[in-house]
C-alpha cells in the first residue's frame, strides 16, 4: 500500500500499488474532484519499509482515536487493518480521512506573493494617492482664484476706464452748459461754442441743444434742425435728472450712437437741454480690443442688455440684445462676480461681470480649457508620475515578495516529501530570521521522525 495527497485540497488515500498496472494511473480526488496522477514508485527495500511502518503507524492512530472516542450507546467498532476499497474502472483509491466538508470544493486563495504585493501597493501608493489628491485640490483652487482675480482686475479696470472716459465728456458738458452764451438759448451763440467742443474732442460728431419743448435750438454740424422730444434722455433730464445717457440708433449717423445729456438752468430751473452724440465704435474700442489667448475677451452692454462694445463688430452695429447671456443675466438680477457657465458652442466658460458707474455691465469671459491649461498640463504630469510610481512599486514588491516566498515554499515542499515518507529530503537555508528558525524546527521534526521510525523497526 502507498499514501498519496491531493495537491489541491490535501486529502490523502492510500492506493494498492499492485492495481497499478502500467506504472501511472488518474484519478480524481473525491473531495475536490481535481485530478490526480498516482506513479508507480521503484522503491528500495528500505523505503518499502519506512512506507509499510508510516501506513501502520497511521491505522494505530486512527484506531487509537476511535476507541477513545466512544458514542454513547453504541460500542466501539473493532479495529481492523484497512477499509474496504472502492474500485473505480479498475483503479483502487480509499480515503484515510473522513471529509472535512460537503458541497462546493473548496478553492485555493491568493498566495503569499499576491498578498505581500497588494500589501506594499496599499501600504505605498494610499498615502501617495490622499497627498497627490489633497496637492491637486489646492493647486486647482489656487489656479481658479489667480483665473478669477485676474479676470476681476481685468473687469474693473475696464469698468474704470469707461467710468473716466464718460464723465470726462460730461464734465465737458456740465461746463459748457453754464456758459452764458449757451444759456441764452439762442442759436446764434451757442453754435460757436458748440463747434468748439467738437473740434476739441473729434470723438464727438454731434453737439447740440434742445428747449424746453424738444425741439433743436443749435447744432454743432448745421444741420437742419430736429424734434428730439421722443428721446428718453431728454424727457429723464426735463424730469430733474443731472445726467443721462441712452444708446441707440442716431438720427443724423443712422448707426449705432451713445447720447450724454446734462440739463441747462437758468434760476434753478431746466430750461434746456445740451447733449453730445458719440459712436458706439469709438467707446468700443477701449472694451472689444482686449484679448485673452485665443477665446478670453470683453464686452460692454447698457443697463437694457444692449450691446455697447463688442469684438464682434455685428453686435454694436445692430445693437444686439444679450441679457439672456449668463454673465449679463446675472447682473441684471443683482449678482457681480465670477460665474461659470456653458458658453453659446456648448464649451464650458468661466467669466467676470462688474457694473460701471451708469449700471452697465462690462463682462470678461474666457473657454475653461484654455484658463485653465497649466493645471491640466500638471494633472496630465501627475498621472503620469502616478502610473510610473505604481509600476516601480509592483517591481520592487514582487521581487521582495518573491524573495520571502521561496524559502517557505522550498520548506512547505519539504515537508510535504515529509508526509509522503521521505524522510531524505535536504533542507537548506541560509536565512537568520523567522523563516530560518522554521527551517530549524522541521529539520528537528525530521531527525525526531527517523528516531521513532527506527524504534518502530526494533519493535518489529
Amino acid at each position: 500500500m502507498m499514501v498519496v495527497r491531493c495537491e489541491n485540497c490535501g486529502q490523502k488515500y492510500r492506493i494498492d500499488e499492485s492495481l497499478i498496472p502500467g506504472g501511472t494511473i488518474r484519478s480524481r480526488c473525491k473531495q475536490c474532484q481535481s485530478v490526480i496522477v498516482v506513479a508507480k514508485p521503484k522503491t528500495s527495500p528500505t523505503a518499502a519499509l519506512n512506507s509499510r511502518v508510516e501506513l501502520e503507524a497511521t491505522l494505530a492512530a486512527e484506531d487509537l482515536r476511535a476507541r477513545s472516542s466512544p458514542t454513547p450507546g453504541v460500542p466501539p467498532p473493532p479495529a481492523q487493518d484497512v477499509p474496504a476499497e472502492s474500485r473505480l474502472e479498475g483503479k483502487s483509491v480509499e480515503s484515510t480521512e473522513p471529509p472535512k466538508t460537503e458541497g462546493k470544493p473548496r478553492g485555493r486563495g491568493p498566495g503569499l506573493t499576491a498578498k505581500v504585493v497588494a500589501l506594499m501597493l496599499v501600504i505605498s501608493l494610499v498615502p501617495l494617492a490622499l497627498f497627490w489628491a489633497v496637492q491637486f485640490k489646492q493647486m486647482n483652487d489656487r489656479l481658479r482664484a489667480d483665473i478669477e482675480n485676474l479676470m476681476a482686475a481685468t473687469g474693473k479696470g475696464m469698468a474704470g476706464q469707461v467710468d473716466e472716459w464718460i464723465d470726462k465728456n460730461v464734465r465737458v458738458l456740465q461746463a459748457a452748459a453754464q456758459l452764458p452764451d449757451v444759456v441764452s438759448m439762442d442759436q446764434r451763440r451757442q453754435e460757436p461754442i458748440l463747434k468748439a467742443i467738437q473740434q476739441a474732442y473729434p470723438w464727438m460728431y454731434l453737439v447740440f441743444t434742445i428747449n424746453g419743448s424738444g425741439m433743436n435750438v443749435a447744432r454743432s454740424d448745421r444741420e437742419a434742425l430736429k424734434d428730439y422730444s421722443d428721446r428718453q434722455y431728454y424727457k429723464d433730464v426735463v424730469s430733474g435728472k443731472d445726467v443721462s445717457w441712452e444708446t441707440l440708433i442716431g438720427k443724423t449717423s443712422n448707426l449705432p450712437a451713445l447720447i450724454l445729456a446734462v440739463p441747462i438752468k437758468s434760476d434753478g430751473k431746466v430750461i434746456g437741454v445740451l447733449a453730445n452724440a458719440m459712436t458706439v465704435q469709438d467707446i468700443s474700442q477701449k472694451v472689444a480690443t482686449w484679448r485673452q489667448g485665443t477665446s478670453g475677451f470683453a464686452f460692454l452692454v447698457d443697463e437694457k442688455g444692449k450691446v455697447i462694445a463688442h469684438h464682434v463688430e455685428e453686435y454694436y452695429l445692430k445693437q444686439r440684445n444679450l441679457g439672456e447671456h449668463p454673465l449679463v443675466a446675472a447682473f441684471m438680477g443683482g449678482r457681480n462676480g465670477s460665474l461659470a457657465f456653458v458658453g453659446d458652442n456648448g464649451t464650458p466658460c468661466v467669466g467676470y461681470v462688474c457694473g460701471t458707474k451708469y449700471r452697465w455691465a462690462l463682462a470678461v469671459q474666457q473657454d475653461e480649457g484654455e484658463a485653465l491649461n497649466t493645471l491640466w498640463r500638471m494633472q496630465k504630469f501627475a498621472y503620469s508620475l502616478l502610473v510610473v510610481t505604481v509600476a516601480i512599486v509592483l517591481v520592487l514588491a514582487w521581487i521582495l515578495a518573491r524573495s520571502l516566498v521561496r524559502p517557505i515554499k522550498e520548506l512547505t515542499n519539504a515537508a510535504d516529501r515529509m508526509s509522503l515518507g521521505d524522510l531524505n529530503v535536504e533542507i537548506k537555508t541560509s536565512a537568520r530570521d523567522e523563516i530560518g528558525q522554521l527551517a530549524e524546527a522541521i529539520g528537528r521534526m525530521q531527525d525526531s521522525l527517523r528516531l521513532s521510525i527506527e524504534r518502530l523497526r526494533r519493535r518489529k
